[in-house]
């Protein structure tokens, strides 16, 4: 009398083949070994299948004692769960999110230049500086333009920001030009790192009103033909230059660094307005409701 002990050349074949599979793997780099578990489990069922249907079928035409190998059958069914889990996790996406999370690496990278040429009957210019800082300064030439760079997490060396649209809005109504830079792309669901840093030059000769948040500002009048105003709760630093012709005046603010006159407490908390004269103060540049003003 022959004993057949079930569950045993099942564990033995499911080895075997996830073995083979994590060698070649490894040796023809297939990436990444978890698709193993993906791949073979289904086959587990099958063989186990297949070895009760043979053992019952010869059992019938010889005398055959079937016993069941438990310890293997369940070995076998705890490979299958895992591999269910795993087929569950890549298909909700959070298995490839696991692998961003590991693989990702922070890049610094250029911001797809913004250029605005086209400025007939344009007077007027409204920019939203979102939320990284932001350099300003006024030029002969007459375009718009942005650039800058930014650091970000990236994955397998894929850039985040492919064209200039992705990080910033522009329209045209009427005579004034409407500029937005947007929030930086980033992934859900984890803690993503991303910042940026962008330079933007103005034409001298336009007004522009600028509406800030509480990122670091820096402005650059230089050659100033125009007023300017900056609403911010953020810190403005104003680099006047040498030939400077221009009158900054400061309301309600919390600290002012530098040669201020006038300057006043409007209230018991701390606010204070004044102002700074550089040349003839034929424009000027007035910053509202700023944490602290600093003008070099």
């Amino acid at each position: 009398m022959r004993t057949w002990r079930v569950g045993s050349f099942s564990m033995g074949a499911a080895l075997l083949l996830l073995g083979i599979f994590l060698l070649l793997s490894q040796v023809f780099k297939w990436g990444d070994p978890a698709v193993a578990l993906l791949s073979w489990w289904p086959f587990i069922f099958i063989v186990l299948g297949v070895e009760i249907i043979v053992y019952l079928a010869r059992s019938q035409k010889e005398k055959v004692v079937i016993q069941y190998d438990f310890i293997s059958i369940i070995f076998i069914a705890a490979l299958g769960t895992c591999g269910l889990a795993m087929a569950m996790l890549s298909a909700s996406g959070l298995l490839e999110l696991a692998g961003n999370v590991v693989r990702a690496e922070v890049q610094t990278a250029d911001l797809p230049k913004y250029e605005e040429a086209s400025l007939n009957g344009i007077d007027r210019i409204v920019v939203d500086t979102g939320t990284f800082p932001l350099t300003v300064e006024s030029t002969e030439e007459k375009a718009v333009s942005l650039f800058g760079t930014y650091q970000d997490e990236a994955i397998n060396g894929e850039k985040l920001i492919k064209n200039a649209s992705e990080y910033v809005l522009a329209e045209k109504k009427g005579d004034t030009l409407f500029i937005k830079l947007k929030e930086l792309p980033r992934q859900r669901f984890i803690d993503h790192y991303s910042d940026a840093d962008a330079t933007l030059l103005i034409p001298a000769d336009k007004e522009v009103e600028f509406k800030g948040s509480e990122r670091n500002l820096t402005f650059k009048p230089r050659g100033l033909k125009n007023d300017w105003e900056i609403n911010t709760s953020g810190w403005v630093k104003i680099e006047s230059g040498e030939k400077a012709d221009m009158k900054i005046e400061a309301n309600k603010v919390y600290e002012l660094e530098g040669e201020w006159k006038n300057i006043k407490d409007i209230n018991a908390e701390g606010i204070k307005s004044g102002h700074i004269s550089f040349g003839k103060g034929t424009n000027t540049i007035t910053i509202n409701h700023a944490n602290m003003v600093e003008v070099d």
